[in-house]
Formats: C-alpha cells, sequence, structure tokens
C-alpha cells in the first residue's frame, strides 16, 4: 500500500518522538546511579559521638571536624580502627585495625605503616598503590571507627583506660573516670601527649583539650594531722587552707591540747616548725601537722588525781582547784613538782605565785599533824 507524503511525515514525526523519550529516560536513570553510587561512596556519619566515622575525600572536608587532631589532621596510631571504602570495589572495601607495630594489612596492596600518618596521607598511599597494577583510578576514603584509648591515673574514682571522643575535655576525662577523689589535686593536672617524653603541667579549667592516647595523671593534694585533734588521719587541702582551718577541718582540738603552737614538718623535709595557731601560715600539699599534747598530772592529796589540760598562767592552787579540792588531809602550805625531763621532785612553797608548767607532776603531800 502506498503511503502519502504527508502520511510518511507523520510517521517518522512520532519515530522521532519515542526515540527521544527512551534517551531521556536513559539519561535520567544514569543520572541517579551516579548520584547513589556517590552517596554510597561518601558515607554520612554524626559529628562528635564515640564511634562515629571520621571521613576523609581526596580533596573534600572531614565529615567530622569538631576536636582538635580528630579530622584531616588526625595521626594514626596503633589500636586505632579505620573504614577503608575503594569506590565499586566492595571487596577492597573493609575495617582494619593497626596492629602494635603501626602497621595496616590492606587487601592486594599488602601491609602499610599507618602509624604515623595522617588519614589524607594514608588514604593517598592505599590509592596509590592499589594504582600500582590492580586499579586503573581507584578512589578511596578513609574514616576513623574508634580511636585509641586515653588513660587517666591517679586521684580520680575510676582510674584507668577509657574511650575517647572526638571534642573530649579535661574536664570531661575527669568526669568520664568518676570524679576527682577527695584527696585530689583540683586545681593542677599532668598530661603526657602520645610520644613526648614528659608530662605537661596543666591549669584545671574549661575547653583544656584531649587528645587520643594522652595520659593525664592527677596529682594528691593531702596533708596528715594527728596528735590532739578529734580526727586523726589523712585529709584534703582546699584553696587557701590554714594552720587554724586544718584544725577545725580535723574536728578541733582535743581537751589536752596546746592550743597556741601547731607543729608543721614540709614534705621532703625532718624537721619540724612550731608554728603559731593563729598566724594564718598556710598549709601545703604533702605538711603533716602534729598538735602537741598541753597537759600536767596532779596526784596526792586532791579530789581527783589524773591528767587535766594546761592553761596559760594556771597556779599550783587553782590546778588543785581543777582536780576537784584538796582533801581534808592535804598540806596546803607545801607542794612536790617534778618538771617535764627531770627525774626527781622538788619541794616548793604552795604561794599563789607558783605556776603550772607543761609537763608538770604535781604532788600534794598529806598533813602529819
Amino acid at each position: 500500500m502506498l503511503v502519502s507524503g504527508e502520511g510518511m511525515k507523520r510517521v517518522l514525526g512520532g519515530l522521532l518522538l519515542a526515540v527521544g523519550l527512551v534517551v531521556s529516560a536513559l539519561m535520567m536513570t544514569g543520572s541517579l546511579g551516579v548520584a547513589q553510587a556517590q552517596a554510597q561512596f561518601v558515607p554520612q556519619v554524626s559529628g562528635g559521638q564515640m564511634g562515629s566515622p571520621v571521613a576523609v575525600q581526596t580533596g573534600g572536608e572531614s565529615a567530622t571536624a569538631s576536636g582538635a587532631g580528630t579530622g584531616l589532621d588526625y595521626v594514626l596510631a596503633p589500636n586505632d580502627r579505620v573504614r577503608l571504602i575503594v569506590f565499586g570495589e566492595a571487596d577492597l572495601s573493609g575495617e582494619f585495625v593497626i596492629d602494635s607495630g603501626g602497621m595496616a594489612s590492606i587487601p592486594l596492596v599488602g601491609e602499610v605503616q599507618a602509624a604515623g600518618m595522617n588519614l589524607r596521607t594514608f588514604q593517598r598511599e592505599v590509592e596509590r598503590r592499589l594504582k600500582n597494577g590492580y586499579l586503573v583510578d581507584p578512589r578511596v576514603s578513609a574514616q576513623i571507627l574508634n580511636f585509641r584509648p586515653i588513660f587517666v591515673l591517679g586521684e580520680v574514682k575510676a582510674p584507668g583506660e577509657h574511650p575517647f571522643a572526638s571534642g573530649l575535655t579535661l574536664l570531661n576525662a575527669v568526669a568520664q573516670a568518676g570524679g576527682f577523689t577527695t584527696l585530689a589535686n583540683t586545681q593542677r593536672v599532668f598530661i603526657r601527649r602520645e610520644g613526648a617524653s614528659g608530662e605537661e603541667e596543666i591549669v584545671v579549667r574549661s575547653g583544656v583539650p584531649v587528645m587520643p592516647g594522652d595520659t593525664i595523671r592527677i596529682e594528691k593534694s593531702a596533708m596528715f594531722i594527728y596528735g590532739e585533734v578529734r580526727t586523726q588521719g589523712e585529709m584534703p587541702i582546699p584553696p587557701g587552707l590554714t594552720v587554724r582551718t586544718a584544725v577545725a577541718q580535723a574536728g578541733g582540738f582535743s581537751e589536752l591540747a596546746d592550743t597556741q603552737t601547731v607543729f608543721v614538718k614540709r614534705a621532703g623535709s625532718e624537721q619540724e616548725i612550731a608554728v603559731p595557731f593563729d598566724s594564718g601560715a598556710l598549709v601545703q600539699s604533702g605538711d603533716t601537722l602534729r598538735v602537741d599534747k598541753s597537759s600536767f598530772f596532779i596526784m596526792g592529796e586532791v579530789a581527783k588525781t589524773g591528767e587535766l589540760p594546761m592553761r596559760p598562767g594556771l597556779s599550783v592552787t587553782n590546778a588543785a582547784i581543777l582536780a576537784g579540792g584538796f582533801t581534808t588531809r592535804a598540806d596546803t602550805r607545801t607542794v612536790f613538782i617534778r618538771r617535764a625531763g627531770e627525774t626527781k621532785e622538788k619541794r616548793y612553797r604552795l604561794t599563789n605565785d607558783l605556776v603550772v608548767q607543761k609537763g608538770d607532776t604535781i604532788r600534794i603531800p598529806e598533813r602529819f599533824f
């Protein structure tokens, strides 16, 4: 059957329209596939949480840049867990732990000395090796899955190894370790950065960054007090602690305490220093405070014999009154006293001017006539 020229034009127009629709559909499908592949290549990660990956891609930025040293500049070390994604090569992608020797064992590539490299350099090294006889144009994404831990030692409630999270600060690390103990120095701590030979002394404040592999050491800030106080033992040193407030912290003086002087021995010294109680002298970490006894002993013809507290200017007559008074058989004109450090007692005439001294042993004799 013959078709007219006009009919032929309509047929050809319909064919061209159909071909155009097919080509458009193919282009849309291809674009969608590329977008999906790109989305697979650059994983979406949450920022700053433990276990959240830090993604690195050539020519791009870190997916999570929070936390100093945990983005593009993050330097790998043993115990870091890394995810490698080789675009289009699922068999070559996977998770790898850097071993104690600093090596990461990658399929086809073999062992890579990862420790000491930052993420970007590590990724490019893997790409370079894959190009060497394996893939034409490899594209690799490197991610940190788990950072190496930190260590918090000393005066915290849970010392030991603790996980690192991006953005971790010094105060967060202490809280993660259970917080300071009651004897901790809460003003200054020591941090040894990974790879450093020594420690840094750091003032405790908000915002001090902690890095993976850091070792934080909390020193004790305490003093020891014993002798004539109500609670003896090791106690914390809050800022501005004086000798007076240290005694108060120990429950105060006992009944027989010397309330005028406290003996202080500094850390590392064998010498004691006599410090006036009200001098305002500050207590230092490692100090040992001793509160001496200030008492005398009375015996003989008094109502109550025994050890009694010493008071400045106390006369022997008033000492006898403290002991309940003289008995009816007491000789109220004579007294025998052995001073501290002496081996023999001496006879004294009992007058109001005769004053008791610290450590005296007083004997009130019996009257025989």
